[in-house]
């Protein structure tokens, strides 16, 4: 049995081999996917999956805020807000983005194309700026 002791010592290494290997790279989706959306300025389109006016009850001629739940391209989703002002001197002009809806009310299988700036912690996207926009489409353009 002498002779055969060196076969122990190799067959543990054979053993042990696989789990010193590189570990598998996640899917090129699924990386895509994640890194599709970094903080900051983002223009993103998908399905509008729910949501709506988020304001509390019974304010009135104030800032109405609207959130909606929205499925990109790329399967992941996320939020994207806007606030809508009444009329007002304040707000002559309107508000600083731009917003064109196709449709007669955002609604759940409608399609959104939108440009804001991106916040990965809440995964909302928020149209707000100047030069923001938000287009809602019945179906996909």
């Amino acid at each position: 049995m002498k002779g055969l002791s060196w076969v122990g010592p190799i067959l543990l290494g054979l053993l042990l081999l696989p789990g010193c290997a590189a570990p598998k790279s996640v899917e090129p989706q699924t990386q895509a996917a994640a890194a599709s959306l970094q903080a900051g300025a983002q223009t993103v389109q998908g399905v509008v999956l729910g949501g709506g006016d988020t304001t509390p009850a019974g304010l009135m001629d104030a800032p109405r805020t609207f959130v909606y739940q929205v499925e990109l391209e790329d399967g992941q989703q996320i939020s994207v807000s806007f606030t809508s002002y009444p009329p007002s001197p304040a707000f002559a002009g309107g508000p600083p983005y731009r917003l064109t809806i196709h449709t007669s009310e955002i609604q759940a299988g409608n399609y959104i194309i939108a440009h804001g700036s991106y916040d990965p912690n809440t995964q909302t996207l928020v149209v707000a700026e100047e030069g923001d926009f938000l287009e809602v489409y019945d179906k996909k353009p």
